[in-house]
């Protein structure tokens, strides 16, 4: 029994034949225009089985796996020379894009840190070599940790969405923010160790503010202490420490009365901008500081009656802002060559 002949089939197949003849001189656009010509929706291979309803019911079988197969073959054909297209171009890219490691680089621009990373990078290496441990905390945390368990009241300002970035959650599930400040860190810690210790936190801190001097997204570096017999003193020996090793020792300080909720008694850290060789006159603060108030220690699964500690935090961009004499915390984060460049050289 002779099989049937499909003309049209036949048609098809041979106007593949001659346009694949130069398939493996074509581009991608040639590629993609033959695709689109037989086998897309509106294409000529699939534009056959709109026949299949004129023939004889017993040739359609017949017909069908003859379109499927002239399909599969020119569909192989097209995929085997995409990939051989795309694997040319990667062939090429990595040749252009070669790096010579043995090449010597003496003639090259040095790059070097960011001067925000320098400062983070030379008070964590500071406080290291102090006794202090590096902790960290999550970005994103729940509002008990950023504010409830350092005892921050509920009705307080700075839980208002127009301090705090709140994220969206199903009905029923706590509430979770962008951190507002490095503090979270506090009772995460606290509950993950016994004291006494001493640990230093450094990150990003999130808050609905922007002028020349704040901005939406900044960095803090925090520290904590506790132990039976921590003070005061233990406190701005601590900050003179730091603060002198960054401004020279002939920086002065001064420590004003302030409130914060997590601390008691809490103090505003300022800087005497002369003495530190900054380029204004006048007191700059820089930072809060205070003992840590008991709530706080009992948040984080520690005796008040036993334990007493201190905690510290400042700006790391408005410290940054500070020693370079930058006008604009934009700065920081803008990626200008131009300000940049200037930071050459910072290890």
């Amino acid at each position: 029994m002779s099989l049937p002949v499909f003309p049209e089939i036949d048609a098809a197949r041979a106007a593949w034949d001659l346009s694949s003849i130069s398939l493996a001189e074509m581009d991608e656009a040639g590629l993609a225009q033959l695709r689109a010509r037989f086998v897309s929706k509106k294409g000529e291979i699939p534009a056959l089985m709109r026949n299949l309803g004129k023939l004889p019911q017993e040739d359609r079988p017949a017909y069908g796996a003859a379109v499927q197969t002239l399909r599969e073959t020119v569909e192989g054909s097209l995929d085997a020379a995409e990939a051989a297209v795309r694997d040319a171009a990667l062939t090429l890219r990595l040749e252009r894009e070669t790096l010579d490691v043995s090449l010597d680089g003496a003639d090259s621009a040095a790059g070097s840190l960011h001067p925000l990373q320098a400062l983070r990078d030379e008070l964590l290496d500071l406080f290291v070599s102090m006794g202090f441990e590096i902790a960290d905390a999550p970005e994103l945390d729940t509002e008990w940790f950023n504010f409830s368990a350092l005892n921050v009241p509920d009705d307080h300002p700075a839980r208002d969405m127009q301090d705090t970035f709140f994220v969206e959650r199903k009905e029923g599930e706590e509430p979770v923010v962008l951190r507002t400040h490095t503090s979270n860190f506090q009772p995460h810690a606290m509950r993950d160790r016994k004291p006494p210790f001493r640990l230093i936190n450094c990150g990003p801190v999130f808050r609905c503010d922007a002028d020349a001097t704040h901005a939406p997204m900044f960095y803090q570096i925090e520290g904590v202490v506790v132990d039976r017999t921590t003070n005061f003193a233990n406190l701005k020996a601590t900050l003179y420490t730091m603060v002198r090793s960054m401004f020279g020792e002939k920086a002065q300080l001064r420590f004003r009365p302030s409130f914060f909720p997590f601390t008691e008694p809490s103090a505003e850290m300022d800087v005497d901008c002369r003495s530190a060789g900054l380029d204004r006159d006048g007191w700059m603060e820089i930072g809060g500081c205070g003992m840590i108030h008991p709530n706080v220690l009992r948040n984080g699964g520690i005796d008040p009656d036993q334990f007493q500690g201190f905690a510290f935090g400042f700006g790391l961009d408005r410290m940054t802002m500070l020693r370079h004499g930058a006008k604009d915390i934009f700065l920081l984060s803008a990626g200008d060559m131009r300000f940049l460049k200037q930071f050459r050289g910072l290890a």
